[in-house]
C-alpha cells in the first residue's frame, strides 16, 4: 500500500477545505490508489471516504475506475444494509416475544452519533447484550430462526445460520449467504444498576429498539478499540466512528460530566480509554473535552505513552491481517503476571493450525464446495506466512523496544 495516500485519506476527515485537500491528493497516480485499495476496503475506510469526498466535492481526486468501483460497492452495501436491518428487526422481535431482557450493541445502534448513514459502514453481524438468567431463553429464540450455536469464547456466544461461504474481496459488500450474530452474556449482578438498567430506546428507520445509554455507548466504543489494540489488527473505521461520536456530543457539559463520573467509578478503565482517546485524536484530529482527556489520556504514561508514540501508525495503517507488535503493548500491561510469558510464546509461534470454516455439510453445489475448500487452503497458508514473517518482525522490533524502554527509565 501507499502509506502517504492512506494518511491523506485520513486527513480528509480532519480538514474542511476542498482546494487544500485536492492539492494534497494531486501527486498520487492510479497505481497508488490500486496499491492502497485493499487497505481502504479492509480498514472500513473505503465507503466512508467516498461519502466524505462527495460531501467536500473532491471525488474527482480519485481515478475514474476507482470512483466507479466505490460507487458500485456503495450500491451493494446499501442492499446488504437493508437486508441486515430486516434481520435486525426480526431478531429483536423474537427476543421481545421470548421475554428476554437485552440490549443491542454496536451495528445499527451507532447511528446517528457514530455513523450518520449505515449504508457507508461495513457490518457483517449483529450483537446483543443479555443477562445470564435470560441466556438460555435467548439461545432458544434465535435457534427458532435457524441459527445454531457454533462457538463459546468467554462470555460470548457465537451463532451462525445458513451455509458457510468463501469470502472474497469482490463480494465484500454483497449480501451474505451466512448470517451471524453474537450474544454477550453478562453476570447476573450487572443487570441491577448496570448497563441493562441504564438502557435507552433508540429509533432507526421507524423501528424502536433497546440500546446502551449515550454514555455507556461511547465508553463501549473506546473499550472495544482498546481490546483490539491488544490483538493483531484494528479496523481504522472504528476509530473514525469513535471520533464522530465524540464530536456528536460537542460541548454538552452534562454528558461529559456523566462520562467522567462513570470512568472515575471504574478507574481500571482509564488506561484503555486513554489509549483509545490518544490514538483516535492523533489519527482523526478530534478534540477530546478537557475533563474527559484529563481523566483518561493523562493515565497513559511511561512505556504506554512510548508505545503509542512509536507504534501508532502500525495500529492505524497496518494492512490485514495485521502485525504482532501488539505483544509489546501486552508486555507493558501484563508485566509481572506469571502466565504471560507462556501466553506470549503461544501467540508468537502457535503450535496448532488456526480454526477454519468447514465446507457446508448439506449442499450439492460443487462450485461452492470447491471455493470453500480453496479458501480453507489459502487461509491456512496465509496464516502460516503471517506467523513466520510477523514473528521475525516482532523479534527484531522487540530488541529495539527493550532499549527504548531502558533509556526511558534511565
Amino acid at each position: 500500500m501507499n502509506r502517504r495516500l492512506a494518511a491523506t485519506v485520513l486527513a480528509a476527515f480532519r480538514q474542511q477545505h476542498a482546494d487544500g485537500l485536492r492539492a494534497q491528493f494531486a501527486p498520487f497516480e492510479e497505481r497508488d490508489w490500486l496499491r492502497t485499495a485493499e487497505w481502504l476496503h479492509t480498514s472500513g475506510m473505503a465507503l466512508y471516504f467516498l461519502g466524505r469526498a462527495k460531501t467536500l466535492g473532491i471525488e474527482d481526486v480519485m481515478p475514474v475506475r476507482m470512483l466507479r468501483g466505490l460507487e458500485q460497492n456503495h450500491a451493494e452495501n446499501r442492499v446488504r444494509s437493508e437486508d441486515l436491518f430486516r434481520e435486525f428487526v426480526t431478531i429483536n422481535a423474537a427476543l421481545q416475544r421470548a421475554g428476554v431482557t437485552y440490549l443491542n450493541l454496536k451495528g445499527f445502534t451507532l447511528t446517528p452519533r457514530a455513523c450518520p448513514d449505515p449504508t457507508y459502514r461495513y457490518q457483517h453481524d449483529l450483537d446483543f447484550l443479555v443477562c445470564r438468567r435470560n441466556a438460555e431463553q435467548c439461545r432458544q429464540a434465535v435457534e427458532r430462526h435457524g441459527y445454531r450455536l457454533t462457538a463459546v469464547s468467554g462470555h460470548t456466544w457465537e451463532f451462525r445460520a445458513g451455509n458457510a461461504e468463501a469470502p472474497t474481496m469482490r463480494d465484500l459488500y454483497k449480501v451474505r449467504l451466512q448470517r451471524s450474530l453474537e450474544v454477550h452474556v453478562i453476570p447476573e449482578g450487572e443487570g441491577q444498576g448496570g448497563r441493562l438498567s441504564r438502557m435507552q430506546l433508540q429509533v432507526w428507520n421507524g423501528f424502536e429498539f433497546p440500546a446502551l445509554s449515550d454514555c455507556d455507548a461511547l465508553l463501549a466504543q473506546a473499550q472495544h478499540l482498546f481490546k483490539h489494540f491488544q490483538t493483531e489488527w484494528t479496523r481504522t473505521a472504528w476509530m473514525l466512528e469513535y471520533a464522530t461520536a465524540i464530536r456528536s456530543h460537542g460541548t454538552d457539559e452534562d454528558f461529559w460530566r456523566e462520562t467522567v463520573a462513570a470512568i472515575e467509578a471504574a478507574p481500571e478503565r482509564k488506561v484503555g480509554i486513554g489509549l483509545a482517546n490518544l490514538i483516535t485524536r492523533r489519527a482523526f484530529g478530534v478534540e477530546v473535552p478537557a475533563g474527559f482527556r484529563a481523566c483518561t489520556v493523562d493515565a497513559v504514561r511511561g512505556p504506554l505513552r512510548l508505545w503509542v508514540d512509536r507504534y501508532q501508525d502500525e495500529v492505524v495503517f497496518t494492512e490485514h491481517p495485521g502485525s504482532k507488535l501488539y505483544l509489546l503493548l501486552r508486555d507493558v500491561l501484563l508485566q509481572g503476571q506469571p502466565d504471560w510469558k507462556d501466553e506470549r510464546r503461544r501467540k508468537l509461534f502457535p503450535s496448532r493450525l488456526p480454526p477454519v470454516t468447514m465446507p457446508p455439510a448439506r449442499t450439492e453445489d460443487v462450485w461452492l464446495r470447491a471455493r470453500t475448500a480453496w479458501a480453507r487452503f489459502c487461509f491456512v497458508g496465509s496464516r502460516l506466512r503471517f506467523h513466520v514473517t510477523e514473528g521475525l518482525h516482532y523479534k527484531v522490533e522487540a530488541a529495539r523496544w527493550r532499549r527504548m524502554v531502558a533509556d526511558l527509565r534511565a
